[in-house]
């Protein structure tokens, strides 16, 4: 290999270092997905958090958010619109705090939205069950938050 080459090789090495250096400062003091750029939501059923903090997506479709774990099962999907008001459309809970239910707008449960210093606030009451006495009809207080 000629000097040259040597030269070029080293020269693109330090390159490729610097910016891997830059990125991990950049990330180093982020925690979780942040700093992969994944939401979380933090979800607590009857005041109980489920411990975990699922990862999420959000996608807003004009007025609309909506906010859905990666994983179907356990995880949660809900529908908020925001504009001159944030009001919840629907909230689907599916087997986390070992409950599933559901919140409709108008039909089945009770739930209020916010937003506050960028947070996504959800609280309600959701209409299911309780996987450990699935033929009995039940409610659950759900509160999810996040930051999409």
């Amino acid at each position: 290999m000629s000097a040259h080459n040597r030269t070029a090789r080293a020269r693109r090495f330090a390159v490729l270092a610097a910016a891997v250096a830059a990125a991990s400062a950049a990330t180093g003091c982020s925690d979780g997905y942040s700093a992969l750029g994944t939401h979380t939501a933090e979800v607590l059923i009857n005041g109980v958090d489920i411990g975990e903090r699922p990862r999420i997506r959000c996608e807003q479709v004009e007025w609309v958010w909506y906010v859905e774990t990666l994983r179907e099962t356990p995880g949660f999907g809900a529908q908020v619109k925001t504009g001159a008001t944030v009001e919840p459309r629907a909230v689907r809970i599916d087997d986390l705090g070992n409950f599933t239910g559901s919140f409709w707008e108008g039909t089945i449960g009770a739930a209020s939205a916010s937003i506050v210093e960028g947070t996504l606030i959800l609280t309600g009451t959701a209409e299911g069950y309780f996987h450990d006495a699935p033929k009995e009809k039940a409610t659950a207080r759900f509160a999810i938050r996040t930051d999409c």
